[in-house]
């Protein structure tokens, strides 16, 4: 995965004259059987069952990843068997193939390293591991076949055959080939969300998580990747949801200017408790910190206060607002803000301007300094907003310079889709 840093520096006029801190409680019930998706600035979106599902189909973006659920002890092996051997495959085909070596887990540092994604040549950008992507067609064909072991103890073959149209067509059976199964799962039903869900126990497609705009945090119990692969409880962040760990610090003075912050996943985790085998009770990490910047577009602080561990599910912790902007502390003046960021369309920049010319600009470019839009300014002088189109950028981080009366501000901005 990409990694993309960038620096949140706040600039005094923008921080809250008395921020407050709010003390939450999330609770994912005994034996983490539920998962909950937060937001910093709504708190708790929705609570639901984590154990109700089996496979999870990307609907938003591109790789087309598809993950198992590590929660739910499903399990994943790829055979080394070809697509075309699929009707000839029997139990006693499966000797040999069981082994750690072919099993294949989700990566939990993006939300996108799916267990039938893992195994994609990262040097063939039209490979997506369970199958590839057809450039004239727009279709991914499945050229894979795995062994799924279930919760209940079962053993199956799958097949993902193909992604077309927005539809996911997969293949199940018993490994003697009884009970073969054909499946669609269509992103039309599940519009605005990150995965779409399926349950081998129901035979059915399942809707169950909100809208990937309104939530930052999950709060969940899932297979960590790193460094060994064990089942872990902790909080995973959105996608376009950017965060940062300052330790040692103190809690109380410790300020997020000059950290950096990315985009993994796992980046919060569950490393900032442990278990004390002495008192028999989760500890909280001392002198830890996060920072959150959130799909509302706003910079939270996070300190966790208490974890109970298996017996209630219960995280405690409390936030703190800190900006709704990203603005450099010793940047000039010109640029104040940029509303709403992130954005998915349009920002609007509130600018200050003392004295005008006419080359004045405002430049946009990606995190690797690329130029990808400019704008003449007009000359105007004093506070005024300006409207800027995001709608033809991609998903990320980005750095808005104005450069006006001989002056220079940056922010740092992020769109969403």
């Amino acid at each position: 995965m990409k990694r993309f840093l960038f620096t949140i520096l706040t600039a005094a006029t923008m921080i809250p004259a008395m921020a407050q801190q709010v003390f939450d409680v999330v609770q994912i019930n005994p034996g983490y059987t539920n998962r909950a998706f937060y937001s910093m600035q709504n708190g708790e979106v929705n609570n639901i069952s984590n154990t109700d599902w089996d496979l999870a189909f990307q609907i938003a973006g591109f790789q087309a990843t598809i993950q198992i659920n590590g929660k739910n002890n499903v399990r994943l092996f790829k055979s080394g068997f070809s697509v075309n051997d699929w009707s000839n495959i029997i139990p006693l085909d499966t000797t040999g193939q069981l082994t750690s070596a072919n099993e294949l887990f989700n990566r939990d540092t993006s939300l996108w390293a799916g267990a039938f994604n893992i195994t994609r040549d990262t040097n063939n950008i039209f490979d997506l591991g369970w199958g590839t992507y057809d450039f004239v067609t727009h279709a991914v064909t499945g050229d894979s076949l795995y062994f799924i072991k279930l919760p209940n103890n079962t053993w199956k073959k799958i097949w993902i055959q193909v992604l077309q149209n927005g539809v996911y067509t997969f293949v199940h059976a018993n490994l003697d080939g009884s009970s073969e199964t054909s499946v669609n799962i269509n992103k039309q039903d599940f519009q605005g969300k990150n995965f779409g869900y399926y349950s081998f126990a129901t035979n059915s497609s399942l809707d169950l998580e909100p809208n990937k705009y309104t939530w930052d945090l999950l709060f969940s119990q899932y297979m960590s990747s790193m460094p060994l692969t064990y089942k872990v409880t902790g909080v995973l962040a959105n996608d376009s949801v950017f965060t940062a760990k300052a330790y040692p610090v103190d809690v109380n003075t410790v300020t997020p200017w000059g950290l950096s912050f990315n985009n993994y996943s796992n980046n919060i985790g569950y490393t900032w408790k442990t278990f004390d085998l002495n008192s028999n009770q989760w500890m909280i990490e001392d002198s830890t910190v996060y920072y959150v910047y959130g799909r509302s577009g706003g910079l939270w602080k996070l300190v966790f206060t208490y974890f109970s561990g298996a017996s209630s599910g219960t995280f405690e912790f409390y936030k703190e607002f800190i900006s709704s902007t990203g603005i450099n502390e010793t940047a000039s003046s010109i640029l104040l803000s940029a509303y709403p960021n992130p954005a998915s369309d349009l920002i609007q920049l509130t600018l200050y301007v003392e004295k005008p010319t006419k080359d004045d600009l405002i430049m946009i470019t990606d995190m690797r300094g690329v130029l990808v839009k400019q704008i003449t300014l007009d000359q105007q002088s004093g506070l005024f907003t300006q409207a800027v189109s995001v709608d033809n950028l991609p998903t990320g981080i980005y750095n808005v310079r104005v450069v006006a009366g001989g002056e220079v501000s940056d922010q740092r901005i992020s769109v969403v889709r």
